[in-house]
């Protein structure tokens, strides 16, 4: 038996599981922080778009009730200064102070496009054009009459207390669309004299693209989309494809609705107020906001009487929480590798003090159990084996054989030539015996130049004696030592368990006599014990 020192095989295979094993744990707890990260990057999103919609609801009901209240005092107006009939003195008077009051209104408020008063058969008495901030009051010969509009149809049939409020859509002049385009809300209600009679209609025509500029204040990101989309599903506005916006006022884009262009994010919204969902590719946000002055609608003497109930707010914001690796940044990596780094370097630390301690082990083993010169086995851990071998044999009924060998001539050899010629001749003969007993054998050196080979586990006799005469041929060739050449022959002694002894004391001291035997009747040979 020889000592196997740490090789490739220790070496290598444990560093890759090491490796493996730190590298992998390592990335569990980066990907898991990851995952952590972006659960509380998803939770601080989901809070900022409900608080966003939430303002943009608030926003859009605030502008709305405003606009309400400016009608009603557009009717206050008229009221006031009894302005009916422009074809009185009286009321000529009365109309040009209710055209002024409408024209502070109009400056002031900068953001009515046209702010107007009709008679019953659909005549213009009052009109302010805002003419892009310099109000200006119409002169009656550029006065029109609007009988045929769907708004002054709508509002002719209003009662008293009843507010008429257009669908949100693009301002049309001649029957074409104005260019550039203006969104457009028209509100109107039916001016009643002192008597319960009605005079006519006051009609408020607000620039909703101020309302819809303020809604681009709430965007936080620049890849979120913040969408109001009307009862038919077709977008008012939408910060990033404004080309969507207000597709039904052309034919050739009746298609371009919600549904149709994002069918299936579109199922979360049916059947559904307000909501939040969390889709594979981001968070969408939604809720729906009155299209009319909700507050004037809830005073006692008034309602609203409105073409579209509501409006919904959509906010979607892209993002993929579902792998935590996906858009690692440049940080990321470089943890990433330190992560490997690591990894290997410490596997490697921890195998490298492996190999060194099975080194250290191997060693104090060596020291231990085997002979410093030879590397063969030594005299002590040799008995520890004879007795465990001959427990083995009476348990199993097996043979053992001892073989007994002495060098003939050694002591000549090392008083001639020194030490050191002797160092390496039982270095040889130790090299000769390892090549003979190839099989189920222990060698050890017994101490000098005695040497013994228990053989275990034994076939027959013949198989010992085979072994030995391998042995007797290597040593009658001449030894090579120091470029000279030696030859030592052997005399060896054979006792076989159990016939030559029970135990081992009994079997060597057996196989001793017949060697001694074999070297007082002439040297180099063999002998088996015999009684």
């Amino acid at each position: 038996m020889e000592l196997k020192l740490p090789n490739k095989s220790f070496f290598w295979p444990r560093l890759i599981i090491l490796f493996s094993l730190f590298s992998t744990l390592l990335f569990l707890m980066l990907y898991f922080y990851k995952s952590s990260e972006n659960k509380v990057l998803i939770n601080q999103i989901k809070s900022e778009q409900k608080a966003m919609v939430s303002a943009q609801k608030k926003y859009i009901s605030a502008t709305l009730d405003n606009i309400g209240k400016d009608l009603l005092l557009l009717s206050d107006f008229i009221k006031i200064h009894n302005a009916y009939n422009p074809t009185s003195d009286n009321s000529h008077r009365a109309i040009g102070f209710a055209e002024l009051n409408t024209l502070a209104m109009s400056l002031r408020k900068g953001f009515y496009d046209q702010l107007r008063y009709l008679d019953l058969e659909g005549n213009e008495i009052i009109r302010i054009n805002y003419n892009n901030g310099i109000p200006t009051i119409i002169p009656d010969e550029k006065l029109q009459n609007k009988a045929n509009r769907y708004y002054f149809q709508d509002s002719l049939a209003l009662v008293e207390g009843n507010i008429y409020v257009s669908i949100l859509d693009l301002n049309m002049e001649r029957s074409k669309i104005e260019v550039p385009h203006k969104p457009m809300i028209r509100l109107s209600t039916p001016v009643f004299d002192s008597n319960g009679k009605k005079r006519g209609i006051v009609v408020l025509n607000y620039l909703a693209e101020y309302l819809l500029d303020g809604l681009k204040i709430f965007s936080l990101n620049s890849s979120e989309h913040h969408m109001l989309v009307n009862n038919n599903g077709y977008f008012l506005f939408y910060d990033r494809h404004p080309e969507l916006e207000f597709a039904f006022m052309f034919p050739e884009h009746q298609e371009k609705t919600f549904a149709h262009i994002y069918p299936r994010t579109n199922k979360y919204l049916k059947g559904h107020q307000f909501g939040q969902f969390t889709l594979d590719s981001g968070i969408l946000t939604f809720d729906t906001v009155p299209s009319y002055p909700r507050m004037v609608n809830s005073l006692k003497d008034f309602q609203i009487v409105k073409q579209e109930n509501s409006w919904r707010l959509i906010t979607y914001s892209p993002h993929s929480a579902q792998w935590p690796f996906q858009g690692l940044s440049y940080n990321d990596y470089l943890i990433l590798l330190c992560i490997m780094l690591f990894s290997l370097s410490l596997a490697y630390t921890i195998t490298h003090l492996q190999a060194k301690k099975q080194q250290d082990d191997n060693k104090i083993k060596e020291l231990a159990h085997y002979d410093d010169l030879t590397k063969l086995i030594n005299r002590s851990y040799f008995n520890q084996l004879f007795e465990w071998k001959i427990k083995t044999a009476q348990k199993h009924s097996s043979k053992l054989a001892l073989i007994y060998i002495d060098l003939d001539k050694f002591k000549a050899l090392n008083d001639n030539f020194g030490h050191n010629m002797g160092d390496l001749a039982l270095k040889a003969v130790a090299d000769n015996l390892r090549n003979a007993f190839t099989h189920n054998a222990y060698i050890t050196r017994l101490g000098g130049d005695e040497f013994a080979v228990l053989i275990y586990d034994l076939l027959g006799v013949e198989d010992a004696i085979t072994q030995v005469d391998n042995y007797l041929q290597l040593s009658q060739k001449p030894l090579i030592l120091n470029g000279q050449e030696h030859t030592l022959y052997s005399s060896v002694g054979i006792a076989f368990y159990p016939e030559h002894g029970s135990n081992m004391n009994d079997l060597i001291h057996n196989a001793d006599v017949a060697m001694y035997n074999i070297k007082r009747s002439g040297k180099d040979g063999r002998r088996v014990f015999s009684l």
